[in-house]
């Protein structure tokens, strides 16, 4: 069955896929979309509903369509090999954001109701830059180059968690890439959440697995840097050069990852002609907004 026949005649369609495919995948199911129903990206890193939206624009999908993004992925999850998965813990808190009309979805309250841990967030570019995964897992990525091409046996693939992966002088790295991050929210007018506090929001205590499941490898997936480096620090760069903020580790991050996996991330990535100043500056204008209000 193709995507377009899938999500026909669904009230709520959940899109979890890599993020650099939101576009595509926008694109191959618009057939099969009608307006009245509900799309929800699992997640959508920055800005991926307006990727999104404007992906199905541009094939003539149908208009009416309510597109939500998450800010992360409900479970912590890893792939140990091509066979397996296992689940590590069930986060309990995540923001769905989404443009304010959009809750007018006949489907949107049901869907609240099936996941209580969703709260919603209006302005989808604060939710998508407080998205940790980019601090976590480019340092750990590029601090561990050369282990990338090594055959590890059972722990070849696999990913460390955050409280593994940020350590020593990778940590160093990831600190001082949120620091850089916080400054130019704050630069645009938005609020940024601390790593440690969506950490101990999502899981609060109980909520992690351990025991007998399987440890991760210590080699993150080459997928979440192809994720993480178009999809989070391309915006976050284009963002601080619109506010006057600098982003020199954030540019040099990408600059070697670009070289390691011999692409251009920022070509291929969401940069001021898929995320123009003006949708991002509208968001920092919102929340000025809320701001004076309260």
């Amino acid at each position: 069955m193709d995507g377009a026949a899938a999500v026909a005649g669904a009230d709520i369609v959940v899109v979890s896929t890599t993020a650099d495919r939101h576009a595509a995948v926008a694109r191959e199911i618009a057939p099969g979309l009608a307006s009245g129903q509900m799309v929800v990206l699992h997640c959508g890193y920055v800005g991926g509903s307006k990727v999104f939206a404007d992906a199905l624009a541009s094939v003539g999908g149908p208009q009416g369509v309510a597109v939500f993004e998450l800010n992360n992925t409900l479970h912590l999850a890893g792939k140990l090999n091509p066979s397996t998965v296992v689940i590590k813990g069930q986060k309990r808190w995540l923001e769905l954001a989404g443009l304010p009309e959009a809750k007018e979805n006949p489907h949107y309250a049901a869907f609240l109701e099936q996941f209580p841990e969703f709260t919603y967030s209006a302005n989808v570019l604060e939710s998508g830059l407080n998205n940790p995964n980019c601090i976590g897992h480019v340092p750990a990525y590029i601090g561990g180059a050369i282990t990338l091409d090594r055959d590890m046996g059972d722990l070849t693939t696999g990913i460390l968690h955050f409280d593994e992966a940020r350590m020593g002088r990778v940590n160093v790295i990831a600190a001082a890439l949120e620091q850089e991050r916080d400054r130019v929210m704050r630069a645009a007018g938005l609020t940024p959440m601390p790593t440690a506090e969506f950490s101990r929001r999502c899981y609060p205590a109980g909520t992690r697995l351990f025991g007998a499941i399987p440890r991760f490898g210590p080699k993150l997936q080459k997928r979440f840097l192809h994720e993480d480096v178009p999809c989070s620090l391309v915006p976050l760069e284009a963002l601080g050069r619109q506010v006057g903020a600098a982003t020199p580790l954030t540019a040099a991050l990408i600059a070697i990852a670009n070289t390691l996996e011999a692409v251009d991330f920022r070509a291929i990535g969401r940069n001021e002609q898929v995320l123009p100043a003006n949708w991002m500056r509208s968001y920092g204008a919102a929340a000025h907004q809320q701001k004076a209000a309260v």
